[in-house]
């Protein structure tokens, strides 16, 4: 299975995990053009700090590599980043290839 595959569905992982905590009227949907956090995303702060700390814990445990969202890089760009889970999914790609790359 390719590696962006992978950490889709370690994604949709985490938004299950995450839906639990919501009412079901207000649940995230599993898809790569699900609006996440910005203008037209559900996520409030609170919420994304949930999907930050989800997606860092699961990155080891589905995927085998520790990954950091909570850096200054990434905080700086949290509406480009999480938009939606297609471009989170991307930008972890891009962290997993710059850690093999280093």
């Amino acid at each position: 299975m390719a590696r962006i595959e992978k950490i889709t569905q370690m994604l949709f992982s985490v938004i299950d995990e995450l839906n639990q905590l919501r009412p079901v009227d207000d649940y995230l949907v599993k898809a790569l053009d699900a609006p996440l956090a910005g203008d037209h995303g559900r996520l409030d702060s609170a919420g994304l700090i949930n999907l930050i700390v989800l997606v860092e814990e699961k990155s080891v445990a589905d995927l085998g590599e520790s990954i950091l969202l909570t850096d200054d890089g990434t905080l700086s760009r949290v509406t480009e980043i999480f938009s939606n889970l297609g471009s989170l999914a991307k930008y972890i790609d891009m962290l997993m290839s710059a850690n093999h790359a280093g």
